[in-house]
C-alpha cells in the first residue's frame, strides 16, 4: 500500500499513551505496515478539527493483538471479539483496535466476519470514503479506496462502492449518511444517494431503538440540525410519526445557533422544541428513540422557567434561578433568543445574572411555623406555601 499523502503529525499522536500502544502492535524493520491509525482521527487532522476519539485498524487477529499489548502491560477488554475489536486501556484512555476484515454475510442488522491481511479489502466494507483514510507516526496518509482524499477535499460523502450495497449490509448507515452530510458534506446532497436512501428508510425502523436513539441524537446535536433533518423529512425518511413541524425545525436551527454562540448545547432543549413545548408529544418520540428520563425531567423545567416571563427582567430570571435551577433557566434564555423575544445586550446581562447569582434558601420552615403556634398539617404547608411566596416577590430578602 503506497502512501498518498501527509499530514503534519498531530499533537496526539504524541502522547505518551499513543507511543506505548504503537510500539506494541508495530514492529521495527518491517516493510509493510502493520497496525494504523484509521477512520475519524485521521479524518478530523486532515480536516484541522478536534480529535475525541482514537481507533487503529490491524492485521494481527484479535488473539495477537490481545497478547501483544497484555505483554506491555496494557489492559485489554474484548468489547467486539467476534467482529475483531478489543479496547487497550492505558491509564484514562482507551482505544479501539480492529483486525482487518471482510463481510460473509449480513443482514441488514448484523455481520459475519472472516478476518483479513489485506488493506484494500478491509476498505470496502466500511461506510464511506472518507472514513478509509489511514495513517501512520510519521503523518504518512494511505487512501486504500483512492477516493477518500479526493471526497474529503471536495466535502464529499460518498459511500465506499455502490451505496445500496453499503446500506444493505447494515440499514443504520442511512442515518449515519445523513449525520455525515451535517458534519462534513458541503453542497446538495447526492440525488441518487437520496433515493437509495429513502427506499431502505422503512429497514431503519426495524433496527434496535437504542441504534436509532444515537444516531438520532448526533443528528438533533449537530451545528446547524434543522437543514439536515428537513431533508430527512422531505425525503420520507423518518417516519411519520416523528413527524416534524416546519415552524419548529426553523425554531431548531436558531436556538441551536444560540446554543452554540453562548457555549450552551442542550439536547433536552433542542427535544423539547421539535415535540413544538409538548410533552405528550416529547413522550411519542418513545416510539421511534429511547427517550432517557432526565430528558422529561430536564423538559418539564424549561417548559417552567419559560413560564416565569421574559429572562430580560432581573426578577423574572432569579424567579426561574430559585424554582428551576441555572441550566433550566439557560436553556429557557436561549429559547428567548431564538423567538427574537430578547435581544443580544440584554441576554449577555442575563447570561452574568445566570451564572454569578447566588441563589438563596428560603429562610423558613415548618419548625419555625409550628413555634409560631401553628399545628402539622395542610394549613402549615398552606401558610408556608405563602410566606415563599411573599418572599420571592419581595426580592428574595435583598
Amino acid at each position: 500500500m503506497k502512501v498518498a499523502s501527509s499530514i503534519d503529525v498531530p499533537d496526539w499522536m504524541g502522547m505518551p499513551e499513543i507511543k506505548t500502544l504503537w510500539a506494541a502492535l508495530n514492529d521495527d524493520g518491517v516493510d509493510a505496515p502493520q497496525t494504523l491509525f484509521v477512520g475519524g482521527c485521521v479524518r478530523n487532522a486532515l480536516l484541522g478539527e478536534a480529535v475525541t476519539d482514537i481507533d487503529l485498524a490491524t492485521t494481527y487477529t484479535p488473539d495477537e493483538v490481545t497478547a501483544r499489548l497484555t505483554a506491555a502491560g496494557i489492559k485489554v477488554i474484548p468489547t467486539g471479539i467476534d467482529h475483531g475489536t478489543v479496547t487497550a486501556v492505558i491509564g484514562k484512555k482507551s482505544f479501539e483496535i480492529t483486525t482487518l476484515r471482510k463481510d460473509v454475510e449480513t443482514d441488514g442488522r448484523h455481520a459475519v466476519v472472516s478476518f483479513s491481511i489485506d488493506w484494500q479489502e478491509d476498505a470496502q466494507r466500511r461506510d464511506f470514503t472518507m472514513n478509509t483514510l489511514l495513517a501512520d507516526m510519521q503523518g504518512n496518509v494511505y487512501d486504500p479506496t483512492g477516493q477518500g482524499l479526493d471526497d474529503l477535499k471536495a466535502r464529499k460523502v460518498r459511500f465506499v462502492g455502490a451505496a445500496k450495497d453499503r446500506i444493505a449490509e447494515d440499514y443504520l448507515r442511512v442515518l449515519r449518511y445523513f449525520r455525515f452530510q451535517a458534519l462534513y458534506g458541503e453542497g446538495e446532497a447526492d440525488s441518487a444517494i437520496l433515493t437509495e436512501c429513502k427506499d431502505a428508510a422503512p429497514y431503519v425502523e426495524e433496527l434496535s431503538r437504542e441504534r436509532i436513539t444515537q444516531e438520532m441524537f448526533k443528528i438533533i446535536m449537530v451545528d446547524k440540525p434543522d437543514g439536515i433533518l428537513r431533508i430527512m423529512r422531505d425525503n420520507s425518511i423518518l417516519p411519520a410519526r416523528f413527524d416534524l413541524d416546519r415552524q419548529y425545525l426553523s425554531l431548531l436551527g436558531h436556538l441551536a445557533q444560540f446554543q452554540g454562540q453562548y457555549e450552551a448545547e442542550q439536547l433536552s432543549a433542542r427535544l423539547l422544541v421539535l415535540a413544538a413545548f409538548d410533552l405528550a408529544q416529547l413522550i411519542s418520540f418513545e416510539r421511534y428513540l429511547l427517550v432517557p428520563k432526565v430528558i422529561f425531567k430536564d423538559a418539564k423545567l424549561i417548559i417552567g422557567a419559560l413560564g416565569c416571563g421574559a429572562p430580560g427582567d432581573e426578577q423574572t430570571l432569579k424567579v426561574a434561578l430559585y424554582k428551576y435551577g441555572r441550566t433550566a433557566t439557560m436553556q429557557a434564555l436561549m429559547i428567548a433568543l431564538a423567538r427574537d423575544e430578547v435581544n443580544n445586550k440584554d441576554a449577555s446581562a442575563a447570561l452574568g445574572i445566570i451564572q454569578g447569582w447566588d441563589i438563596p434558601d428560603f429562610p423558613m420552615s415548618g419548625d419555625d411555623l409550628i413555634k409560631e403556634g401553628y399545628k402539622p398539617g395542610p394549613d402549615l404547608g398552606a401558610e408556608l406555601s405563602r410566606r415563599e411566596d411573599m418572599w420571592i416577590k419581595g426580592g428574595f430578602g435583598e
